[in-house]
């Protein structure tokens, strides 16, 4: 067969292979059953294998829950339950290969038919550890989706998706979302954009993750870690060098913060930040995610500066400590009032 010239030639291949094997009920994951089985997926075990490796998770997960979102046949569902994990395994449709393995492999995976936008920590419970592998491009509102796996996530997700690069090389430091009305994208009508590489780790930043690192990036595809958390946490000074005296709500400056809606937003006031502080160089904390403030700047109050940010997903009402962190300082933990989400 002739090599694919282009990366829209390379993704217009993979897609039909994996159509070809949707409808014809052939496995698109390729999974050791035992036995010296191993099911004809068009994705082979070994190169499976190394790209489960390349997520860099600890190899001893046990005590660990897994959310596999997008499961497919379920090899990367199967593969963290080998390595120890709880795992739960999500997909918008009722995979029978899926079945077929688990029953193979006597697995104790739990599977739930829906869709990401469906997910509910209320009911699913939240994960150490989400799978979110090759879903964003199929997504008719990939922000909303990211968020709603941020809100699954405790500590870490794993984000895979196909990606323009190379179709817009003259712009690759700049974060472009191509969209696709019908069936533009390797001729499948459930292709709706193309994100390049900085759209996509800055649609998982703002979707609510602390940083997102880039794992992998190829000409068609890009691989993510993101974050709940920042590297480390700062020593606290006696006293502090950097002083919250309060949290509000920067929408309608009153205490009570929304977990959900429209009002979800948090504010404070800082005393003892640097006149050259900027988003990129503070850090702000909630509860037990980290969060990138959207605005910092000077406030109505002389010697305070004001920063507000996203409230983190994932969050319960109840009283919450708030603190930051600029280099090696950080502030006292002031307490922010959460209440019910307000409507959209």
């Amino acid at each position: 067969m002739r090599e694919p010239e282009s990366p829209q030639e390379r993704i217009r291949q993979r897609a039909g292979e994996h159509r070809a094997a949707m409808e014809s009920g052939s496995w698109w994951h390729s999974i050791d059953l035992g036995g010296g089985n191993v099911t004809p997926g068009v994705r082979k075990l070994g190169e499976l294998r190394k790209i489960y490796a390349s997520f860099g998770l600890p190899d001893d997960l046990t005590g660990k829950r897994v959310l596999d979102m997008g499961c497919w046949d379920g090899f990367y569902s199967f593969e963290a339950e080998r390595h120890g994990a709880e795992v739960v395994a999500v997909d918008c449709f009722r995979p029978e290969n899926f079945f077929r393995a688990r029953q193979a492999l006597r697995s104790n995976v739990e599977f739930h038919e829906m869709s990401v936008y469906a997910l509910d920590r209320k009911k699913l419970g939240t994960f150490d550890i989400v799978l979110f592998l090759n879903v964003v491009y199929h997504l008719r509102h990939p922000l909303l989706g990211l968020e709603r796996i941020c809100e699954m996530t405790r500590d870490v997700a794993v984000i895979e998706s196909t990606v323009s690069d190379n179709f817009f090389p003259s712009q690759i430091g700049r974060p472009i979302l191509e969209f696709y009305e019908l069936d533009e994208l390797a001729g499948q009508y459930d292709n709706w954009w193309g994100p390049n590489t900085a759209c996509l780790i800055g649609m998982t930043r703002a979707s609510g993750f602390a940083r997102a690192d880039l794992l992998q990036r190829e000409e068609t595809r890009t691989l993510l870690k993101a974050f709940r958390n920042w590297n480390g946490r700062t020593p606290l000074e006696s006293p502090p060098s950097l002083h919250v005296p309060a949290v509000f709500n920067p929408v309608t400056w009153e205490r009570p913060i929304p977990v959900t809606g429209r009002h979800a937003f948090l504010g404070m006031y800082a005393r003892g930040l640097p006149d050259d502080v900027t988003r990129d160089s503070l850090r702000v904390h909630a509860g037990s995610f980290g969060i990138n403030p959207v605005h910092v700047g000077d406030s109505q109050y002389p010697g305070f500066k004001q920063i507000n940010t996203p409230l983190p997903p994932g969050l319960d009402p109840g009283t919450v400590p708030v603190w930051i962190e600029a280099g090696a300082r950080r502030s006292n933990e002031a307490e922010a009032e959460l209440v019910e989400g307000s409507e959209w």
